[in-house]
């Protein structure tokens, strides 16, 4: 029979000693993890990864100078260190495959692995202590092992793990978990230099886990409560003495807090969001419960990126806020009353509240995201575990039923991962991810603004017109400024689609008075004014947008522009060069430099300078016939044969009007605008020279 005595044996002929079975429990999660998570390493780039990763020039590491490494550690904007070890991670994967998403993937699966491991290694330890190892010992191994399977296959850790930028989640709580393992080890040992080693390493794991994510703040706390209830147990004593020492503990967590946190945000923050402080205060204990619902019952269906969350307006408006709140509060009240006679339980549960505490409460973030559940829900399947094994003990008479539940037990692990494989292909594309979110959020805006911006990047700027305008119509935004990118984009498909340069003017407008700190909306506005012709407007607009980001290349990029077509070429190049010096990969700051060089009748430089915006789009047809008119300036016959020849595999059956009326006609403003006749001229007698020849 199966009992906890036995420590749920199935007598399958094997027995495993400590060190068999730490191998088996790594290899089987490993094996098991790759098959869940083996599709998710060609996740397409998604959402938040953008800004954090692929336009993040502060993580293009190139060398492994400090220099480099340095600037590694500040956040995409601003002058402060935010999370440096999170960056300086997708700074190393960049320097080691630039932006193949397949290898941070799998650093990402690595990380998860780990955690996954050293879970299993601080439950099966803890289970062993002398305070519950009469009550958990001979089932310590299966506990362990299972509670380990069970968050770690769980579907509502697949953002955390398949969505990239979330590996500051992950990361943050490997190193949680290992500084709380070490700091088991370190307290359980009578050797003094073990002692020194496991607390070292706790110290360390604790500072990597808050180098990585604010959230991690709250594990002294966490190591306080543990010592507390499952090394020390709960006497008057103890309960005493240890009060003394959480006040360091809530020290530390204030201290992380005024390093990490912006203090002036926390009062203006509220300013951008559907909600006040007191709603979120409200709002988040329905949240919380619903974080409860999903891992229990983790379909696909209720999991998404973006959630529809219906904001508490007070304690009866929706009527299951002040339900949800007084489910916390007995939860809570129970784990207090149990913390004698049931720690580990007791533990588990304030565990689960105390770390979705910074997430949860009065910092004005967006509402729910389900990678938050990734510290908090560590602990969540032990007492799950221990009530199926309990189940199994007492009908340990009944084979049929012993057998069921372990049917039970491989079905639903079968079932996370199941959920998990279908999620990760999600990721697969931003169409497919926001299609999903779109269908399960119907009445919300930002998943609409999203899948325009999917269907942007796919070409299909009538289909992005069309989830544009919806999301603009819902106005039900998540953050507030959101509404200002929606306008944003509506004016970009009326300026670079419909060349409606007036009704983009005015959209773009729009969304600075929405979202006054959202530059590109300036930088389009300069564009606009260009169309317009009026330079003046366009320049002083750009000087304003500078101020606030002196160190934007794109804006220095566009300045330069308006001062190449002003006839300042000195300093139009001077602008084009500082965008350059920002970032080397802005290609169209070349075109700039080559057009304003070739004004001044440098014609050498501005052909080093066209052939450079060639190397890196060498399809562009305003740089192929920039090139045409300085070699034919140059006499230069040989490189002009060549560039007419790249010319005509371009031009197809056009004729030659239409392609240069194709350029002309083009939103895109152009640093060169070809004479029709001129070009043509050229392109013409060249082209027959070189066939009479």
């Amino acid at each position: 029979m199966i009992t906890k005595d036995n420590g749920f044996d199935l007598k399958i002929g094997r027995r495993f000693p400590d060190g068999r079975r730490y191998a088996f429990a790594g290899i089987a999660l490993l094996l098991f993890l790759i098959i869940i998570y083996g599709n998710s390493f060609h996740g397409a780039w998604q959402f938040d990864d953008r800004p954090n990763i692929v336009e993040n020039k502060n993580i293009t590491l190139k060398t492994l100078d400090w220099s480099d490494i340095k600037k590694t550690l500040y956040a995409p904007e601003g002058g402060r260190i935010s999370r440096p070890l999170s960056y300086l991670t997708f700074a190393l994967n960049y320097y080691f495959g630039k932006l193949d998403v397949v290898g941070y993937h799998l650093v990402n699966f690595i990380i998860h692995y780990m955690s996954s491991v050293f879970l299993f290694l601080f439950i099966y330890n803890t289970l062993r202590l002398p305070t519950i190892r009469g009550r958990y010992g001979p089932a310590s191994y299966g506990i362990a092992l299972l509670a380990a399977f069970f968050w770690a296959t769980s579907p509502v850790q697949t953002t955390a793990v398949t969505y990239i930028v979330q590996r500051m989640a992950s990361m943050a709580g490997l190193f949680y978990i290992m500084a709380m393992y070490f700091y088991l080890k370190g307290r359980t040992t009578d050797r003094t230099w073990e002692q020194v080693l496991f607390l070292g390493l706790c110290a360390l794991s604790a500072t990597a886990s808050l180098a990585t994510k604010e959230n991690a703040a709250m594990l002294p706390v966490s190591i306080w409560l543990y010592d507390l209830l499952l090394i020390q147990g709960v006497t008057r004593e103890t309960i005493i003495k240890n009060v003394k020492l959480l006040i360091p503990a809530i020290l530390v967590v204030l201290a992380v807090g005024f390093l990490y946190t912006d203090i002036s945000s926390l009062l203006t923050g509220y300013n951008n969001r559907p909600f006040t402080l007191t709603e979120r205060l409200l709002t988040e204990p329905r949240i919380i419960i619903f974080y409860i619902t999903i891992l229990l019952y983790p379909i696909s269906s209720r999991l998404t990126l973006i959630h529809d969350i219906e904001i508490s307006q007070s304690l009866l408006t929706p009527w299951d806020t002040l339900p949800a709140i007084a489910v916390i509060v007995i939860l809570i009240a129970l784990a207090v009353y149990i913390a004698r006679k049931r720690p580990l339980i007791s533990f588990c549960i304030l565990f689960f509240f105390l770390n979705h505490l910074i997430e949860g409460s009065f910092i004005p973030l967006e509402l729910m995201y389900e990678h938050r559940n990734y510290i908090p829900s560590m602990f969540f399947f032990v007492p799950v575990v221990i009530f199926m094994l309990y189940v199994i003990n007492y009908f340990s008479y009944t084979k049929a039923i012993q057998f069921t539940m372990v049917a039970v037990f491989i079905f639903l692990l079968s079932a996370q991962g199941h959920t998990v494989f279908i999620r990760n292909t999600l990721f697969e594309h931003p169409l497919l991810l926001w299609s999903d979110n779109v269908e399960k959020t119907p009445t919300l805006s930002r998943p609409y603004n999203n899948l325009g911006a999917a269907y942007w990047d796919l070409g299909l700027h009538d289909e992005a017109y069309e989830s544009y305008s919806k999301a603009l119509k819902l106005d039900r935004q998540t953050n507030l400024s959101n509404r200002g990118v929606n306008l944003y984009n509506l004016g970009m498909y009326h300026l670079h689609v419909k060349g409606e340069s007036d009704k983009a003017l005015e959209l773009f407008r729009s969304a600075l008075e929405v979202y006054p700190g959202y530059w590109p909306a300036h930088q389009e506005i300069a564009l606009c004014l260009i169309m317009k012709g009026d330079l003046f407007k366009a320049g002083k607009g750009l000087l304003v947008a500078l101020s606030s980001w002196p160190d934007n290349a794109s804006l220095h990029h566009t300045m330069g522009f308006i001062l190449l077509k002003a006839g300042k070429y000195d300093q139009a190049i001077k602008e084009a060069r500082r965008a350059l010096s920002l970032d080397p990969d802005l290609s169209n700051a070349l075109c700039v430099l080559g057009e304003a060089f070739r004004r001044k009748g440098n014609n050498q430089l501005a052909t080093v300078y066209w052939k450079r915006y060639l190397e890196k789009n060498p399809n562009d047809l305003e740089g192929n016939l920039a090139l045409i008119k300085l070699y034919s300036t140059g006499n230069d016959q040989d490189a002009l044969f060549r560039t007419i020849g790249r010319l005509i595999c371009l031009k197809g059956s056009q004729g030659w009007h239409e392609l240069v009326d194709k350029v002309l006609k083009d939103t895109r403003p152009l640093a060169y605008t070809p004479d029709p006749e001129e070009i043509i001229s050229i392109i013409t007698d060249n082209f027959d020279d070189q066939v009479r020849r």
